[in-house]
């Protein structure tokens, strides 16, 4: 995916990789990031730095799921009920947010990524206006970019986004809709709703059924988190927080999945239980939407900055040495 640094895989790393896609592999993997303030508290540390740490992780879990051969990875960065929070550590994490999407316009910009998709999933209205513009750059740029697609829920709950699919077509049961393809407008007849219409609508990009959900932190819950794509996901609990998230835990989670996967056949896909027809017409009513949404995107990318050239990446082992050269009072 992404490579913002320099990044080998050791030869532990090789090793079980190669092990690992023996079998069956997860082409869609999500993940509740959770832990980062009680790693910080435990380590002594302001919460901020919680954050910016578990931030680190994902430079290098986007490296390790390319590795792996998982086509698609989505991230529960934060949810609408995050927003509750103090206004201080809202704004800690919106800038971290921001930091770190910078590095992945810079990786564009430098030809470092030609092969990642970056999609937004969450409500845009509860987003800050800086970061609204800097989300809608990174997606502007790499919307026709294959094979693989990084998807971070931002304002997000599970329960929220099947709404906002419902709302992509109110009035249109009845009604023909208009779209424009290849500059020419066609109507589009009226369908009945469908399973690959309702997982689809909310998304810019058509988005995978979760294979695997992971969850870090010790909590047993999926707190509203892709309730309807992860229906059939085998679902991985850790203890572990996300900023000490690691390939063992990683490269552990697959295994297990594969194991899952030897009892429990994987569910299809709404869309394979299409018809040819009635799929051409899902087709057609969900880029009628996005056309015009796209166009947004676009309108709000170009009025980002550019990105701080002298910005660096957390990197993970260097951010450790860091804090336990500050913890360490001998």
């Amino acid at each position: 995916m992404a490579n913002v640094e320099p990044y080998s895989l050791s030869f532990w790393e090789i090793l079980a990789t190669s092990v690992a896609k023996m079998g069956p592999i997860p082409e869609h993997i999500a993940i509740i990031m959770d832990g980062n303030r009680r790693y910080a508290r435990a380590k002594g540390l302001k919460t901020v730095l919680g954050h910016e740490a578990g931030s680190s992780v994902t430079t290098l879990l986007a490296q390790w799921v390319e590795a792996i051969g998982c086509k698609e990875l989505t991230l529960y960065a934060f949810s609408s009920e995050n927003f509750k929070r103090t206004e201080k550590e809202v704004e800690d994490v919106m800038d971290v947010i921001y930091r770190k999407v910078g590095l992945m316009i810079r990786a564009v910009d430098t030809g470092k990524n030609t092969s990642m998709c970056f999609q937004v999933i969450g409500n845009w209205d509860s987003i800050p206006l800086k970061l609204k513009f800097r989300l809608a750059n990174l997606m502007q740029k790499t919307k026709n970019f294959k094979p693989y697609k990084l998807n971070v829920a931002v304002g997000y709950t599970g329960r929220e986004g099947i709404l906002r699919s419902l709302k992509e077509f109110e009035g249109q049961k009845s009604d023909k809709k208009m779209t424009n393809v290849n500059d020419s407008f066609e109507m589009i007849p009226p369908i009945k709703w469908n399973e690959y219409l309702l997982e689809q609508a909310q998304n810019l990009v058509d988005m995978r059924p979760v294979d695997m959900l992971i969850r870090t932190g010790g909590d047993l819950r999926l707190s509203d988190f892709m309730l309807w794509e992860a229906s059939h996901a085998y679902v991985h609990f850790i203890p572990t927080t996300w900023p000490e998230f690691s390939f063992t835990d990683f490269i552990h989670a697959i295994f297990m999945y594969q194991l899952h996967r030897s009892r429990v056949p994987k569910r299809l896909s709404a869309k394979q239980s299409l018809s040819p027809e009635v799929m051409l017409l899902a087709e057609k009513m969900l880029q009628a939407g996005r056309t015009e949404k796209w166009a947004k995107i676009a309108r709000l990318g170009k009025r980002d900055v550019p990105p701080e050239t002298s910005e660096p990446d957390y990197v993970p082992n260097q951010f450790m040495k860091r804090f336990e050269a500050l913890l360490n009072f001998n």
